[in-house]
């Protein structure tokens, strides 16, 4: 089998790749906001969480979980309801790494961002595309 068939076969591998490439996009438009539009950083985090979020459904709908057993919008607003709770998740945890526990700010994201992740593979694997 080659590398190609296997990569596409694993599912966790397409998650971690999708997600790994729109977490990339967030750090950047998250960095891209606090250091160049001198954005307030729970501002930025929240905005370049919406973007990661959008392109994570599509990207994850068609390339890592196919379609699941419930119609596509009890689905996407599956999706929508768990991106909420990731992202308010993602919020707290910035909030908590960067004043509580005194890390920098790209520290603190970069952490925030790797413990929302297992929380969002969970959740989309067993509640919103289950089949």
């Amino acid at each position: 089998m080659s590398l190609f068939s296997r990569v596409h076969q694993s599912q966790v591998i397409r998650f971690i790749l999708v997600g790994g490439f729109c977490a990339g996009l967030e750090f950047m438009v998250f960095a891209l906001l606090v250091h160049r539009f001198e954005f307030e950083y729970l501002h930025a985090n929240f905005s370049s969480l919406l973007v990661a979020v959008v392109l994570n459904y599509l990207i994850s709908r068609r390339f890592v979980f196919m379609k699941g057993r419930y119609s596509g919008r009890v689905e996407f607003i599956a999706f929508v309801i768990f991106s909420a709770v990731g992202v308010a998740l993602n919020q707290y945890l910035v909030w908590l790494f960067v004043e509580q526990v005194e890390l920098q700010v790209y520290a603190g994201k970069v952490l925030a961002i790797g413990l929302v992740a297992v929380f969002n593979y969970l959740t989309k694997k067993h509640i919103v595309f289950i089949k």
